[in-house]
């Protein structure tokens, strides 16, 4: 059995569009947008630099995150080809496990997470406030013992020799800035050989 993990930010969501949260807080929240802006700068990384979303939601007075996210379409912030790809993986369901793991606030992930509904089309979802995801990685391999993990992402800060095992690292990148090997644009670039055979 393989394991893949998959990053969710602008991996297999556009974040950053107009049914992300950054485009949301800016634009749906305030008519005054300079204003709303001004607060989303203020808030959006604590000392952690992840996302002060708590404090967000009180600025913006907004009541329920879910339901306010919902209203304003972040359902739809997943790149065209995540769901039909995903659908086709859980064909090997026998050959391979999909973990989706993000960095980011607990609370906004689990609501993109949920508004997406890319929870049925893998096999868990692990959330980490910890930009670098080595110890995360090294923990889904230890609990599923793979014959082979394979880890996509937009922001690489690792590379196989972090690992004990074998691991292919490969790089997203959505918007073609980087046009050298071993970077897809696309989630058909990655060939499905080399995530369900041993």
């Amino acid at each position: 059995m393989n394991l893949l993990i998959l990053d969710y930010d602008n991996t297999l969501a556009d974040v950053y569009g107009e049914y992300g949260e950054w485009y949301i807080f800016r634009n749906k929240t305030l008519s005054d947008r300079e204003k709303a802006t001004e607060i989303y700068e203020k808030y959006r990384r604590g000392s952690d630099t992840i996302v002060m979303f708590d404090k967000l939601l009180e600025v913006y007075e907004i009541d329920d995150a879910h339901i306010f996210f919902q209203k304003n379409g972040m359902g739809k912030q997943l790149f065209s080809d995540t769901i039909t790809w995903l659908e086709d993986l859980r064909k090997h369901k026998d050959a391979l496990e999909v973990v989706i793991l993000t960095t980011w606030d607990q609370k906004l992930q689990e609501i993109k997470i949920d508004l997406t509904g890319l929870r049925s089309l893998v096999d868990e979802v692990v959330i980490t406030r910890n930009r670098d995801k080595t110890e995360e990685i090294k923990k889904l391999i230890k609990k599923y013992s793979p014959e082979k993990t394979i880890f996509l992402d937009d922001r690489i800060h690792m590379t196989p020799a972090d690992f004990d095992t074998p691991i292919h690292i490969i790089e997203m990148d959505r918007k073609w800035e980087k046009l050298w090997a071993g970077v897809v644009h696309d989630l058909s670039e990655i060939p499905l050989a080399l995530l369900v055979s041993k």
